[in-house]
This record gives structure tokens, C-alpha cells and sequence, in this order.
């Protein structure tokens, strides 16, 4: 098994060893992990998915292709909406307003 993503233990928050690993699809991988304390003992399962493509394969695959989503519709900094602040007043004045008296 290549190296598997570093995780810590939920509980005890010490390192956790991978200790296998196996596929589920070509986009979904199951690995064990272990917690390296042995007074914790603790062990579990997690996932690990491939979620979308940010470079284009040059060898793609049309099944995995139709499956896995471009990273180009997840919103940008300059096109996500603007966060509504709440209880706020409108009387107060901007920190970036030139005009407003220190």
C-alpha cells in the first residue's frame, strides 16, 4: 500500500498508523487505521474520495471522466456572494471610509 493520508486519533488525539487499505471503486478508497497509543487502543475505518478534477488527465479514462466534476464550478473569492452581516447598524461607520473622524 502507497503512504496514506497522516491522521490523528479522534479520541486521544495521538498519531494513528494505516494499517491496510482497500478499494471500493476507482474513486473511493476504505482505509484502517490504528491508534498508536496502546493504553487508547482505539481503531477505524475512514474514506478517502477523489471529490473533483483541478487538471485534466491526459490519459482520461471517459467513465471516471463523466463521474468526477471539474474544479470549475466551485465559486471564486470574486464571484461568491457577499455575506450579509447581521446585527449590525447602519450608522456605523466603515473601517476603510476615509471620511469617518478617528
Amino acid at each position: 500500500m502507497s503512504r496514506a493520508p497522516a491522521m490523528k486519533c479522534p479520541h486521544c488525539r495521538a498519531n494513528a498508523w494505516a494499517r491496510t487499505s482497500r478499494e471500493l471503486s476507482p474513486l473511493l478508497r476504505e482505509i484502517y487505521y490504528q491508534c498508536s497509543d496502546v493504553e487508547c487502543g482505539h481503531t477505524w475505518v475512514a474514506t478517502l474520495e477523489a471529490s473533483r478534477t483541478l487538471s485534466p488527465s491526459a490519459k482520461a479514462n471517459p467513465a471516471i471522466s463523466k463521474t468526477l466534476p471539474s474544479s470549475q464550478w466551485i465559486p471564486t473569492l470574486s464571484t461568491a456572494p457577499k455575506p450579509v452581516l447581521k446585527g449590525g447598524t447602519d450608522d456605523q461607520p466603515s473601517l476603510f471610509d476615509e471620511s469617518a473622524s478617528r
